[in-house]
C-alpha cells in the first residue's frame, strides 16, 4: 500500500524548493534580460532602460510572490530568509537550502539571459561599485525591503506581492546602487558583464551589507 500521506509530504517540500529556485532564476532574467534587450537590441537611452528594468522587476516580483506565496513563503533572495530564520519563522535546514537555490536559480538565469541573446555563456564582470555611496544606498534598499516585508506580513500579509514589488520598482529608481536588495541578485550579477554586473569586490560589500540589514531588522520588527 502506497503511503500517500509521506508521499505528499515529500511533494510539498520539493515544491517549496523548486519555487524558490524558479522563482530566483526568472528574477535574474528580468534584470539582465531586460538590460539585453533594450541595451543591445533595441538600442535604448540609458534612462529607458532603468525604467524598463524597475519595471521589469516589480512585475515578476509581484507575480513570484502572488504564485508561490503560500507554496515557499516566496523569499527569492537569501536577506529575506536570513531575517525569517533569524525571527523563527523558518528553520535552519530550510534557510540554507532556501539559500543555495536562490543563488544557484540566480546565476542560471543570467546564463540563460547570456544563451537567448547570444552572448558568452560565463563572464566576469568589472564593474566597480564600491563606492561608499553606493554601500549607503544598498543599506537603505535592502532594509527598506526587509522593513516593507516584516510589517505587511503582520498587518497586511495579502498585500506582499505588490508591496514588494512597488517598493522594489521604486527603490530601483531612487537609490545610487539601482536597489540589488539581494545576496542572490548580487552574487549572480558577478557573472554578467554587462551593464547590470558588479565585480567580485563590490559584491562582496553589497554581501555583508545586505546579511546586516537583514540581522537589524530581524531584531527590530517584533513578531
Amino acid at each position: 500500500m502506497v503511503n500517500y500521506t509521506k508521499k505528499n509530504k515529500r511533494i510539498n517540500i520539493m515544491n517549496k524548493y523548486a519555487a524558490e529556485f524558479y522563482g530566483t532564476f526568472l528574477l535574474l532574467i528580468a534584470i539582465t534580460g531586460t538590460f539585453h534587450l533594450l541595451n543591445n537590441v533595441l538600442i535604448a537611452p540609458p534612462y529607458l532602460i532603468v525604467l524598463s528594468i524597475a519595471f521589469a522587476v516589480g512585475a515578476i516580483l509581484y507575480t513570484n510572490i502572488t504564485l508561490f506565496m503560500n507554496i515557499s513563503g516566496a523569499h527569492f533572495n537569501p536577506a529575506v530568509t536570513f531575517m525569517m530564520y533569524l525571527r523563527g519563522k523558518i528553520n535552519q535546514s530550510d534557510a540554507l537550502i532556501y539559500s543555495i537555490l536562490q543563488i544557484l536559480g540566480g546565476i542560471l538565469g543570467v546564463i540563460f539571459t547570456h544563451l537567448m541573446f547570444g552572448e558568452n555563456i560565463f563572464s566576469i564582470s568589472n564593474i566597480d561599485r564600491s563606492s561608499n555611496f553606493l554601500i549607503i544606498a544598498e543599506l537603505l534598499a535592502t532594509s527598506g525591503l526587509l522593513i516593507v516585508i516584516a510589517v505587511a506580513e503582520k498587518k497586511n500579509p495579502e498585500k506582499i506581492p505588490a508591496t514588494v514589488g512597488l517598493f522594489i520598482m521604486s527603490a530601483t529608481l531612487f537609490t545610487s546602487s539601482t536597489c540589488f536588495a539581494n545576496p542572490a541578485v548580487t552574487l549572480s550579477r558577478i557573472f554578467t558583464d554587462s551593464g547590470v554586473g558588479i565585480d567580485p569586490y563590490s559584491a562582496l560589500l553589497f554581501f555583508v551589507s545586505q546579511l546586516v540589514c537583514a540581522f537589524i531588522v530581524s531584531k527590530i520588527i517584533e513578531n
